[in-house]
Order: C-alpha cells, then structure tokens, then sequence
C-alpha cells in the first residue's frame, strides 16, 4: 500500500472558514483500502512554500493528492482568483518530491484540462473523488503507464456510500474555533437548472439521498466527539420536492437533538408546520438561494420560483425567530434599468433579514451563462475562463448599477454591498470564538444608523 500525502488548498477564510470535508472524504475512503494518509489544511498548517515543504519532506509520500475548491471568489467588485496559489503549491512539492501530483475537487472538476495543464500536475479526478482517487492509486502502483492524466468519473455514489464518519481532530478543532462550525452532507446532485450554477456539471442532475438515521447518526457523532455546537448543511439546496429534509429534521427532533445549524434552502412555499418543524430541529439561520430580486430576472437565470415565493418563505422563517440572507446578483440576463429599479424596491419587502448584493454573474463553463455568453460575442471559446469573467446585461451601465445599489442600501448595515467591511467584521466575529455565519450578528444586535 503507498503513503498518500493529501492537501487542501483553501485558503479563503470569508464569510467563514469551511472546513475540508471533501478532503477528509478521500483520506477516509484511502485509509479503508490500507494506504497510509497524512493531511495538510494550508489554513490550519501553514499556506508558505516552507511549510509545505516540510510536509513533504517529513510524510515522504509515494503520491500527494491536491483538493482545490474554489477557482475564485466569484466576486465582480473584489476577483481574486486562487490559480496563482495553487501554483506555489505544486512547486513547492516538486522542489522536494518526484512524488506523482493528482489534483481534484470542484475547482478542478470545472476546468480538468486547463488547470492540469497551467499547474504542471500529473493526474487529475473530475467529479466525485473517494473512489476514483483509490481507484487511480491501484492502477498507479500497478501499471503507471497505463493511467490517462485524467479520470473522469462518471460513477457516481449512492447517498448510502458518502458518510463521513470520521473527522481529523486537529482540524475539526481549528474550525470549531475559528469559524464555529463543523458541515455534514445529507445528499448530492441537483435537479435544479440555474443557468449560472455548476453543481449539476459537479454532482450530476438527479438526488441521491443519505436515510435521515444516517445523516442524524453523523451529526450526533460531531455533537458528542467533537463537541460541535453549530453545523452548516453543505447541500447546494436543502429542501427538495420530496420532502426527505423534513425527514431529517423530523428524527433530529425524535432524538432531542437541538444544536443549532444552518443551510441554503431554495424559496417555496413552505407550510407554518414545515417551518416551525425545523425550527424545533435547530435551524438558526438560512441563505436563500433567490439571485434575483425581480420575476423577470428570476426567469433569465431560469429560476424555478417566483418573487412572491422569496417574500413568503423570508418572511415566515423571519417571524419564527429564523435568521435569513439573501445573496442578490444584479446586471445580469435580461436585466434593464427598470427592473434594477424594481428589484431594489422589492427587496424592501423582505422582513428581517440580511442581503447581500454584488453585479455580473461569473461565467462557467457547462452552464447557460457561458452559451449565452459566446452567443452574445461577450466571451470566445478561447477566452479564459480562469480569470475571473463576468457576463453583464448588454442594456446595463455598470457604473450606473454601482451607484444604484449604494444608494439603496445607505445607511443600513443590514444590506451589504460591496462586502469588504463586512468581511473583516465577520473575519473579527470569528476570530472572538463566536458562533454561526456571522452575518446574523447584524440581526441578533438589531443594528441600525
């Protein structure tokens, strides 16, 4: 069996730190099939080359595996793309190891063949990793020669092979301190069709559902071995059509399990019994996967609900003691001066609640943005899209947008745009040892100019 040096090279601590689940994963599913595994958190341990170079050095390993999760932050005020960091950390392993580099995660699983190949990398994993990285070390060990420099997996697990029983404890105790938070993941896939979002491209279009007792089982474990005290549910959405979240939260209640926890839910129209369900489940806070704020604009970004849906489902959790975010993206398809207008208007229907804003929606490859893009002339298929790109309604003046939204939003801490005093209050929140997303805090206090 080989020595497996595994890396998660996150370094991006806002709105909070995320704990690798992903990478825990893999070294978990290695560890099963016999291989020895050391891990490394570049936020943990240590993110310059030296340290990571003492890693290699001191795990000698035979391959050293690199989880990459974000290409970037997304953000059209503040770009930073992450690709000049991952770089380092390939050359600071080559600088001490011949050992083979395999890359994975989400980041590389949008781009496989470009950041294979700007990285210098040997092998790479697109699409789900436990069992095609132990897959791909049987056949390095094996017959190296035989080995294409990437494996797509189109295999995809049933929701009864993804549990993560386990966590490293140097790790889950960082975060606990850090960012409050330890994360589970109760299913993957999406069925949803939003024409920006990449987790079909990552996860494939369909549900595959963990049982409740499995999901509850790994939450009580993080409760009572790592003394979580909050969680974050990491699904793209939680709630589905079917209602296996309310399962979920029917057999949190059934054992008395009441830490408090947050998620991404998808606007709907949720009954008071569902919400006041989840209530007594935990649920503290929630980030609402709306986008848009008008039912024009919600259509372009083929959003399955409507606007009325985000008042109802906002402003029912609101009046059950929830805390809601809505994370708002303007200036993109079909966005027009009148809409802007209209969509800063209905955000002030929103009860009680935080809103993030930012403009332009990033371009992904795989997704309807990008088609509609090349269509446009805004991008080329030979445009990279490593670089932070972003596709603008052709009928919006982005400076006009920014003073729009600066407007609407004066003299309210509960609306947020852009962010970067928000990061370093929340940065700071969590620095305290306090607890949740941290932007619940602007509602906990009540804040107001």
């Amino acid at each position: 069996m080989a020595k497996v040096s595994l890396i998660s090279c996150n370094t991006n601590l806002d709105p909070y730190p995320v704990y690798p689940l992903g990478m825990t994963m893999v070294a978990e599913a290695a560890r099963l099939r016999g291989h020895d595994v050391s891990q490394w958190d570049l936020i943990v341990h240590g993110h310059n080359q030296a340290d990571i170079r003492r890693f290699i050095q001191e795990t000698q390993p035979d391959f050293v595996g690199l989880s990459l999760r974000n290409v970037d932050s997304a953000n059209y005020n503040k770009p930073d793309a992450y690709f000049a960091e991952y770089k380092e950390v390939v050359e600071a392993i080559k600088s001490v190891s011949d050992a083979p580099i395999i890359l994975g995660g989400s980041a590389y699983t949008i781009f496989p063949k470009e950041m294979l190949k700007e990285l210098g990398a040997d092998f790479g994993i697109a699409g789900e990793g436990e069992q095609a990285f132990c897959a791909l070390l049987d056949q390095l060990e094996m017959d190296p020669d035989s080995a294409y420099p990437i494996y797509y997996n189109n295999t995809t697990m049933s929701g009864d092979n993804f549990a993560c029983k386990i966590r490293e404890p140097v790790l889950a105790d960082y975060y606990l301190n850090k960012g409050g938070m330890l994360n589970v993941q109760t299913k993957r896939g999406c069925p949803h069709r939003c024409a920006y979002c990449s987790y079909p491209v990552l996860e494939g279009r369909r549900y595959r559902f963990r049982t409740p007792e499995s999901v509850v089982d790994e939450i009580e474990m993080l409760v009572r071995e790592y003394k979580a005290d909050y969680y974050f549910v990491t699904d793209s959405v939680f709630n589905d059509a079917a209602g296996n979240y309310l399962k979920i939260a029917r057999e949190l209640v059934r054992r008395g399990i009441d830490v408090p926890w947050t998620c991404y839910l998808r606007p709907d129209n949720f009954t008071r019994d569902e919400a006041e369900l989840l209530k007594r489940s935990g649920l503290s806070s929630v980030e609402w996967g709306t986008d848009c704020a008008t039912d024009v604009t919600l259509k372009a970004l083929r959003k399955d609900f409507t606007w009325d849906q985000v008042i109802h489902s906002n402003n029912l959790f609101a009046e059950m003691g929830i805390y809601n975010a809505h994370f708002i993206i303007l200036g993109g398809p079909r966005e027009t001066p009148a809409t802007v207008v209209e969509g800063l208007k209905n955000l002030t229907t929103l009860q009680r609640c935080v809103i993030f804003a930012g403009i332009g929606v990033r371009i992904f490859p795989g997704t309807a943005v990008y088609d509609w893009a090349i269509q446009e002339g805004q991008i080329s298929a030979e445009t990279n899209l490593l670089s932070p790109t972003f596709y603008f309604s052709r009928d919006i003046d982005r400076d006009v947008l920014h003073q729009e939204i600066l407007s609407a939003f004066a003299g309210r801490l509960d609306r947020i745009y852009p962010d970067g005093d928000y990061v370093d209050a929340a940065r700071a929140y969590h620095e305290m040892g306090r607890r949740g997303p941290a932007w619940d805090m602007l509602l906990k206090m009540n804040i107001s100019r």
